[in-house]
């Protein structure tokens, strides 16, 4: 059984973010499209991250372990390269996402620099689509593991994974550590787990565990305090839905994609993340203690920043 750790909300008023650690409405992102007649907007979270201009020198391969993608979304246009079926065993030109979390996940990472809807953190990566989720947001550990093989023969940089197990797996520990050690970054999404521990393979060591935030740098109340090496945005996240339009979701999912997303643009700029020390040196580097961005934070997780 499946933990696709998102929650979608379609229209919703989030009414705090950070201003000298006082509380200021503000208008979601969904409405500010709305209102903007649907041309593009910078969603909150890629506003939080970015902080430079991008500079990608080459494009780089992000492999999305999910429901697939709705390749032909207006924001999604000519992004995915390769698609496999991996519930079915076949490479195909059409994963098709019925559920809607990985075109969710997609439009995050790599949602184009257009005149609509929104841009992503890194417009310029690479997608593989990966499908191991039904429309019903389940799968088999069999199919997530041909997934990660699959990853490792195309020789992907990033492996995003957006959901997760209750319970270890020997056969899911050493295919996470065989495309490790292969030098692909696994990301994964820590878990909507409130105070519990991370799901695996988030809470593999090696592993990058993603927790969430909201806008004004508050750890969100579902995500967990175990096992987690870096937080990004997770709260009213815009982003692309099936339906070729945008809608609104929270959850530690979100929060992973924009971190295999910051991981894209660090690689494209030249940053070595070819081992997991690498990648944590990189981390320390490139992030910033939430207590420095909320001063009432209790907690010292640190967010990735490009």
């Amino acid at each position: 059984m499946w933990i696709s750790h998102f929650i979608i909300k379609h229209l919703k008023i989030d009414e705090f973010t950070l201003q000298n650690c006082k509380n200021a409405k503000q208008v979601d992102d969904l409405t500010l499209l709305k209102r903007n007649a649907n041309k593009q907007i910078t969603p909150w979270g890629v506003k939080a991250t970015i902080k430079r201009g991008l500079n990608i020198k080459n494009g780089v391969k992000v492999a999305i372990l999910d429901s697939g993608i709705k390749k032909n979304h207006p924001d999604l246009q000519n992004v995915v390269i390769k698609e496999f079926d991996a519930i079915n065993s076949i490479s195909s030109s059409k994963t098709e996402d019925v559920l809607g979390h990985g075109t969710a996940v997609a439009g995050i990472i790599a949602a184009q620099d257009n005149s609509i809807g929104v841009i992503g953190v890194n417009p310029d990566s690479i997608l593989y689509s990966v499908k191991v989720l039904d429309e019903k947001g389940k799968g088999t550990l069999e199919s997530v593991v041909k997934g990660i093989n699959w990853c490792i023969e195309q020789h992907v940089n990033i492996i995003n994974i957006s959901f997760g197990f209750k319970a270890d797996s020997d056969m899911l520990r050493k295919t996470v550590n065989k495309a490790i050690n292969s030098g692909i970054i696994v990301v994964a999404a820590a878990g909507n787990n409130y105070i519990g521990n991370a799901d695996f393979p988030a809470r593999y060591k090696n592993v990058i565990s993603v927790g969430s935030l909201d806008q004004n740098y508050n750890l969100l109340n579902f995500s967990l305090k175990g096992k987690v090496d870096v937080v990004a945005p997770g709260k009213d996240i815009l982003s692309t839905n099936i339906h070729n339009s945008y809608s609104l979701y929270n959850g530690t999912s979100m929060s992973a994609a924009f971190v295999t997303g910051l991981f894209s643009l660090l690689i494209g700029s030249g940053y070595d993340m070819t081992s997991h020390a690498k990648v944590m040196t990189t981390i320390k580097k490139k992030s910033i203690s939430i207590k420095k961005l909320q001063c009432k934070s209790k907690y010292d997780y640190r967010m990735l920043i490009y």
